[in-house]
């Protein structure tokens, strides 16, 4: 679980960040537009639209291109939005507490690699589900508990403590709803290559994204990180990531 100081550290990371996260942010603008893609094959019904998790509005700006809908995007970092659209609307908020929309008729809510940033996500993606109408969807992009794999083993090989986030097992997820909820539950493996591990390392903080509840690596660490890290045919060095992308559908009681 992640408290709520941290919280406020991750905030920030995300706000110093902001300026040039779309340049770093590459893994999520694919699965944005891997959610838009199985967005367009749903008939969702009449109904307000959210984008939780919004960052610069890479996702919300797709959804709109296609359906010609507005989307409100919604997140805590003033800087995130800031550097949405200027005539798109927006809602500053944190997503640790309750949305503040249990009088709005909601068809969509997508969310794009922010689940696992917040305290009790099960809970928190449920809560979300809850606030659909009949008929609307819950899309959501989070990263699982088998990402990373390279920093894992290698870690693993020199005694290192793996400082990166324990996310969540698919199953964790997909056990909250009923079978008939969950319309498709996708796994898509995403692999990054960088000329080493210190560029590697600085794209994660590039994208606000190197928040850790442990402690952070000596020199010493990163340099046996560097030399132990598996290469591929290039000679460079791999981060592969696993997304589930859940489609959820909220039918009558």
């Amino acid at each position: 679980m992640i408290d709520k100081f941290s919280t406020e550290i991750i905030k920030n990371n995300f706000n110093n960040a902001a300026l040039d996260y779309s340049h770093y942010s590459l893994i999520q603008k694919y699965f944005s537009k891997r959610i838009v893609h199985q967005l367009k094959k749903l008939e969702i019904p009449e109904g307000d639209w959210y984008d939780l998790g919004s960052g610069t509005g890479f996702l919300a700006d797709q959804i709109e291109e296609f359906s010609k809908k507005k989307v409100t995007r919604v997140d805590f970092s003033a800087k995130m939005l800031f550097k949405n659209k200027k005539e798109s609307k927006k809602l500053l908020w944190d997503l640790n507490n309750d949305l503040p929309l249990s009088n709005q008729k909601i068809s969509l809510l997508v969310s794009n690699f922010c689940l696992h940033w917040l305290e009790e996500p099960k809970l928190k993606i449920k809560n979300w589900f809850n606030l659909l109408i009949p008929g609307g969807y819950l899309i959501i992009s989070v990263p699982t508990n088998k990402c990373f794999p390279e920093w894992r083993l290698t870690c693993q090989k020199k005694n290192i403590e793996y400082s990166g986030i324990n996310f969540l097992k698919t199953k964790e997820l997909a056990d909250i709803f009923l079978k008939n909820e969950i319309i498709t539950l996708d796994i898509v493996s995403y692999k990054e290559e960088f000329d080493n591990v210190f560029d590697l390392f600085r794209n994660i903080i590039n994208m606000g994204a190197q928040y850790t509840p442990r402690k952070r690596k000596t020199v010493k660490e990163l340099r046996l990180m560097q030399n132990y890290w598996p290469r591929n045919k290039n000679k460079k060095v791999d981060l592969t990531w696993e997304i589930g992308i859940l489609i959820l559908k909220k039918y009558e009681l």
